[in-house]
């Protein structure tokens, strides 16, 4: 690292990525590449562990001069991951995947990672998921932690706590959110020293240029609330969110529609939970679209409804467009992105009634909204890379 620097050089950064898929890990990353990109201050490569193929559908928005590599490339070998996403495997393909291919995988992605580390300065681990890879790597390596280490300690404890001793053979490990760091150091006291905080930004040009894109579809001239999330209840909570939105059109008299947009294992539940509502008719299920913010920009309301979190994204990005959002206080992220309710309504988790009350305000209540806009505008630099941009540098370029 330093003998680049001396020879005035740009850094060599190597992101890791298990699998390039459409979640918000993902979308974070896009952005720091082509942020990192317009910068030019470093040379970057993006090596992605499995390919994917046609499921790498941000793939389009890497930056040309960000060098892309997969790991295990080979069809045979990729051809059940990439199968596994779309549907269950048949238990004896899953019992072929997983004792005859991925020690084949492991082998592979094992020897390629200590040939790309070579050629680079420092190591990033973006979904902190080659632990065992790296220990014995000899440049800098940066882990990425984008969960709630107390919700995945409550989840799993001997993972949770394995996961934590393999942090410390990283030097710097970033926490996305002030909870998730405050958790952190009181459940692994020995990486104290190394755990940082640097929010995930975005760039508001880019956004807005990217929310104002036409849309075809007829339903977003409708007056709407929308959801933008992953359909998976073991960490949403859509299912709240839409006895909320019962709530609010039965004892307040809202008429607006209810977009749901995202892909996931629990959809047939949440539509079924939809007709058991008798909101079916004014419950619209979107699908995955790999550019939500015009859907985003011209909703009257945004409504992100979890059961934990580590810094969720699209809260982000609605927060950058001026947009009043609803969120539950779940751990972690959806309070410091509202400033603990200054620029957005926080409610309980679970908590239906209480989401249904706040939605009904944050809709009619002037004084609310431009209170509300107001704590916005302050909140907006946090999460803008003018502000993390010097953190980044530190990160990667230590004193």
């Amino acid at each position: 690292m330093q003998a680049n620097e001396s020879n005035g050089t740009q850094p060599r950064l190597l992101f890791l990525l298990s699998r390039f898929l459409d979640g918000g890990i993902d979308t974070v990353l896009v952005e720091y590449l082509r942020h990192l990109s317009q910068r030019g201050c470093y040379r970057l490569t993006l090596a992605i562990a499995t390919d994917m193929g046609e499921l790498e559908v941000f793939r389009s928005r890497v930056p040309h001069d960000v060098r892309v590599v997969h790991l295990v490339s080979s069809p045979a070998l990729t051809c059940l991951p990439q199968r596994k996403i779309r549907q269950k495997l048949p238990l004896p393909l899953k019992l072929w995947n997983e004792t005859a291919l991925q020690p084949v995988r492991r082998s592979i992605i094992g020897r390629e990672l200590k040939r790309l580390a070579r050629e680079h300065d420092v190591v990033i681990d973006f979904d902190c998921c080659h632990y065992s890879y790296l220990r014995n790597v000899g440049c800098r390596k940066v882990a990425w932690f984008h969960f709630s280490f107390d919700k995945l300690m409550e989840q799993n404890p001997r993972r949770m706590k394995r996961i934590g001793r393999r942090l410390e053979w990283y030097d710097r490990v970033v926490c996305i959110s002030q909870a998730m760091l405050a958790e952190g150091e009181r459940l692994f006291p020995l990486l104290k020293g190394k755990l940082c905080l640097i929010y995930n930004a975005k760039d508001p040009a880019s956004l807005m240029e990217r929310a104002s894109e036409e849309v075809a579809d007829e339903r977003i001239r409708q007056p709407y609330i929308i959801a933008v999330e992953r359909l998976e209840e073991s960490q949403k909570d859509l299912s709240t969110l839409l006895r909320a939105y019962q709530l609010l059109r039965t004892r307040h008299g809202h008429t607006e529609l209810l977009y749901i947009m995202g892909k996931g294992r629990s959809e047939q539940q949440l539509r079924a939970l939809a007709k058991e509502l008798a909101v079916d008719e004014t419950v619209d299920f979107l699908g995955f679209s790999s550019n939500p913010l015009p859907w985003i920009y011209r909703s009257r309301m945004v409504v992100h409804s979890a059961k934990f979190e580590g810094l969720p994204t699209v809260m982000i990005e609605a927060l950058q467009l001026g947009k009043l959002i609803v969120a539950s206080d779940c751990p972690t992220g959806p309070a410091e992105i509202l400033a603990h309710g200054e620029a957005g309504v926080l409610t309980p988790v679970g908590d239906a009634e209480a989401m249904a009350a706040a939605m009904h305000r944050l809709l009619t209540d002037g004084e609310l909204q431009e209170r509300i806009k107001k704590g916005m505008r302050k909140q907006q630099y946090l999460f803008s890379f003018e502000a993390t941009d010097r953190q980044f540098d530190r990160l990667v370029k230590p004193q």
